[in-house]
């Protein structure tokens, strides 16, 4: 039987998974470091480390594209006292900004993250996680013939100066 206990916990995780991958897309480096306990290890094959480390390796390698998306699905969790097992698929789309040709893509790649989450003080948080790479591809395009934004448009930014930071 769920408990209230257990459908709070899985909201918690939840917020974190979403907040991390906000966080990477508009390149938050203490969005992204606040997701991990201090000790917590991330495994992106590319990187392995802490959270904090992990969040400064995203600041330098991410910048290079125009942007990032993560689209994170409903996290499957299962609950073991003050530890969690999560597994959360993903689908990631980084888009390059134009090249000496005037061409971009878009890298686009399945993955899951599975995560090690442990309540510590009354606080769920990654303590570790493995980024498990499925699939990919990349789709090159020509930015001028794609759809162009009017001068009144709000265009989203990979800093603080983004919309969702904005008080309404």
């Amino acid at each position: 039987m769920t408990t209230l206990d257990d459908l709070i916990a899985r909201a918690e995780i939840t917020d974190v998974i979403q907040r991390l991958a906000r966080g990477t897309d508009r390149l938050d480096r203490e969005q992204m470091a606040s997701c991990y306990h201090p000790d917590g290890f991330d495994d992106h094959n590319s990187f392995r480390g802490s959270g904090t480390e992990f969040a400064d390796w995203v600041c330098e390698v991410l910048p290079h594209f125009a942007a990032t998306t993560h689209f994170i699905a409903l996290p499957h969790i299962r609950l073991q006292g003050d530890v969690a097992l999560v597994d959360t698929y993903c689908v990631a789309h980084h888009v390059s900004r134009p090249g000496d040709d005037g061409t971009a893509s878009d890298m686009v790649m399945g993955l899951r993250y599975v995560d090690r989450f442990e309540r510590r003080d009354g606080v769920w948080l990654i303590a570790r996680r493995v980024c498990a790479f499925d699939w990919n591809y990349t789709v090159p395009f020509d930015p001028v013939a794609t759809f162009q934004w009017e001068e009144d448009f709000t265009v989203g930014r990979r800093d603080r100066l983004d919309p969702a930071y904005r008080e309404f």
